[in-house]
């Protein structure tokens, strides 16, 4: 009867201690799918560092169709072409999306940035200045030198806060 109880004791213990490790891992977010979503600040970490990192952004409320801008930075090792970017699965870059992907397009060289005015009608439409936003962006882009052309799609979406 003593062993019994000494192995029924060990069970309420292990019992015991794997419940407040799964509170302990709940609490601070050890759990993908239990957290709330993405902050803004992760967010800029996360397309700072993207094979074309979104270094800064800003949404306008669609008041002027053209008044979002994206900064990018190639941090890719050779130069590349970029060609198209969707936010939510709108085309914002081009601003004429007519445009053949291989024939428009905003050069960058390794480590440079540039300023990209985007087109975010369809986004901004949702916009209200003041309202975050959380959306999934996708950067096309073409190696200058051998024409392989990539589509990197963020594993974390774009978060901010719409301007006016």
């Amino acid at each position: 009867m003593r062993r019994g109880q000494a192995a029924i004791e060990y069970l309420i213990i292990l019992a015991v201690v794997v419940i407040i490790a799964l509170i302990v891992i709940g609490v601070i977010g050890g759990f993908p799918g239990m957290t709330r979503g993405i902050s803004e600040r992760d967010s800029a970490a996360y397309w700072a560092s993207a094979d074309v990192g979104v270094t800064r952004y800003f949404v306008s409320n669609g008041t002027q169709p053209y008044g979002s801008l994206l900064v990018v930075r190639n941090n890719r090792l050779f130069a590349v072409n970029i060609t198209n970017i969707t936010l939510g699965g709108n085309i914002v870059y081009p601003l004429n999306p007519g445009l053949a992907p291989t024939t428009a397009g905003l050069p960058l060289a390794p480590g440079s940035s540039s300023n990209m005015t985007i087109n975010t009608t369809t986004l901004s439409q949702t916009c209200t200045p003041g309202n975050s936003y959380s959306v999934t962006t996708v950067i096309t882009y073409v190696d200058s030198v051998y024409s392989n052309i990539y589509k990197f799609t963020g594993e974390k979406p774009l978060v901010g806060t719409c301007q006016t």
